[in-house]
């Protein structure tokens, strides 16, 4: 019985360790901001804005769909 009850106490302690070490690598919430999306002139596709190709005052999702232009 005693084997058993140490067997729980060192499953608890590991269990303890994992969670704490998880909570310490989480960026805290207010750390990560949404980002800007853009909506590509071409297809109509949202998209992170950072990853945007730009052509004067229009985002495109890829240089191809830039080369293309815009959609009427």
């Amino acid at each position: 019985m005693a084997k058993f009850l140490l067997f729980i106490a060192v499953l608890a302690v590991i269990y303890v360790l994992v969670r704490a070490s998880n909570r310490r690598t989480k960026p805290p919430p207010e750390a990560r901001m949404p980002e800007a999306m853009a909506q590509c002139a071409h297809c109509g596709v949202h998209f992170p804005g950072a990853e945007s190709v730009s052509d004067g005052e229009r985002d495109y999702c890829c240089e191809d769909h830039r080369r293309l232009g815009a959609r009427s």
